[in-house]
């Protein structure tokens, strides 16, 4: 069994990230469910929203150059 290209390593890392903020962001948003709400939990939201998508983006750009870059390559 051949071992993973870096980039797909990279890739799934960042996915993985992303997946982590999703679920942190989903648990708070959940847990603060009947509170007022305040600018931290609005700033934590908002700032952990914006790192999986930025995870997301970086993950799924890491994809496709590692795509196109083994596409290029010749067959072995």
């Amino acid at each position: 069994m051949s071992r993973p290209e870096p980039h797909a390593r990279k890739a799934t890392r960042e996915f993985v990230l992303a997946g982590i903020s999703v679920v942190v962001v989903v648990t708070a948003g959940i847990a603060w469910l009947g509170q007022p709400l305040r600018l931290v939990q609005l700033l934590t939201i908002i700032g952990l929203s914006m790192a999986a998508g930025v995870s997301w983006g970086r993950a799924v750009w890491i994809a496709q150059q590692a795509r196109s870059g083994s596409a290029d390559k010749p067959a072995a």
